[in-house]
Order: C-alpha cells, then sequence, then structure tokens
C-alpha cells in the first residue's frame, strides 16, 4: 500500500505541478519513477519537465545515468556524503546541482570540488 499511495503522490505531483526541474530523491537505487512521472505530465508540458533522480545507500558517489539529449547526468548515486564506511572503499564526497535560467540544471558529482581526498573525511576516526 505504501509504494501504491507513493506512486499516486508522484503521478498528483506531475498533474498539477508548474515546475520545469524536479528532483525525485529516494534512498534506495534503481527506484526513481521518472517514468511514471513523465508519464503523468500533462500532454501541454511534456518536453518542458527535466527530472533528476537521486539517491544514496551505498557509500559511493558517481553518476549512473544521462540524458540523451543534452548529457546532463540525469541520475544521481550521492550516499557518500559522511565519508562512513572508507574501508568499502566508496567516494566520500556530495552532490552540487545548479539551477540554471532556462530551466534545466547542471550536475557536479565527480568533481574535486565535491569529492573529497581519500581519508579525508571518516566519521569513525572523529568519535
Amino acid at each position: 500500500r505504501v509504494g501504491e499511495a507513493g506512486r499516486a503522490l508522484l503521478e498528483e505531483r506531475a498533474r498539477i505541478g508548474t515546475a520545469s526541474t524536479v528532483v525525485i530523491l529516494q534512498h534506495y537505487p534503481g527506484m526513481c519513477m521518472r517514468d511514471a512521472f513523465l508519464a503523468a505530465v500533462p500532454p501541454a508540458r511534456r518536453g518542458a519537465v527535466r527530472v533528476l533522480c537521486a539517491y544514496g545507500h551505498v557509500h559511493d558517489q558517481r553518476c549512473d545515468g544521462r540524458d540523451p539529449v543534452t548529457g546532463t547526468c540525469n541520475s544521481v548515486l550521492t550516499g557518500g556524503g559522511g565519508g562512513c564506511c572508507a574501508e568499502e572503499g566508496g567516494v566520500a564526497g556530495f552532490t552540487a546541482v545548479h539551477l540554471e535560467d532556462d530551466g534545466g540544471f547542471t550536475v557536479d558529482v565527480e568533481s574535486p570540488q565535491v569529492r573529497l581526498k581519500p581519508g579525508q573525511c571518516d566519521w569513525a576516526a572523529a568519535r
């Protein structure tokens, strides 16, 4: 029931929303409902709405998918914020999303400006 309720809410937001950029956040990778959201967007707004999916769970940072037209990263694994599990070998860092005047966005998930150097962030060492 929770999944059905979440999908219904997502589709309702697609129908009534006016934003040109939408961010869908969830904890687990592979569960972004981008297609369901875009299918529910009214025909007059189709093609004008861009969706960025962001998720964590895995303690790593990377771009998992790009828009086929613009090449912009639109699926972001951003689970390395705390550098929590350095022994797992994941990349610690953060994601920066820049909203643009034309309604689009750019994403920085892999540059030195958002990634921490190995060993730089280890919450276990700070205890």
